[in-house]
């Protein structure tokens, strides 16, 4: 077990050093860029980086910011993801879970071929409008 944190620095265990948390939370922002826009009704999130563990709170949290605007749907737009692990695909799940809740349609479209296949894989499927 490392050291202990200590007036806002955190034991990262990459290369067995101390770093500020400002410092990790940016280099989290290095690893994933979301960004939301909005075209009529729908809400159109584009992730570019690594969808994993230590920055699916960003993304969740962009899609509860889009969802707070009432769409008719969400899209999240995905050509440029070049990871994902088991947290990014529950991030996805997560995603599309509380757009059903709120009747919002949901969809992925364009996943790069290093999201492509896991989505496949773990069955997540776009969720159509109720009248589509």
């Amino acid at each position: 077990m490392g050291p202990r944190p200590m007036c806002g620095v955190s034991w990262l265990g990459y290369g067995g050093r101390f770093v500020l948390r400002d410092d990790w939370e940016s280099s989290q922002a290095a690893l994933l860029r979301v960004e939301a826009r909005h075209e009529g009704v729908e809400a159109i999130i584009t992730v570019e980086g690594e969808l994993d563990h230590s920055t699916v709170e960003r993304f969740v949290a962009r899609i509860l910011e889009a969802l707070d605007t009432k769409p008719r749907s969400i899209t999240v737009d995905a050509p440029a993801v070049t990871f994902t692990d088991s947290s990014g695909l529950s991030a996805l799940l997560q995603a599309r879970g509380l757009a059903f809740v709120d009747h919002v349609a949901f969809r992925i479209r364009d996943p790069s071929p290093r999201l492509r296949r896991p989505v496949e894989a773990s069955g997540i499927e776009d969720l159509p409008l109720p009248d589509e």
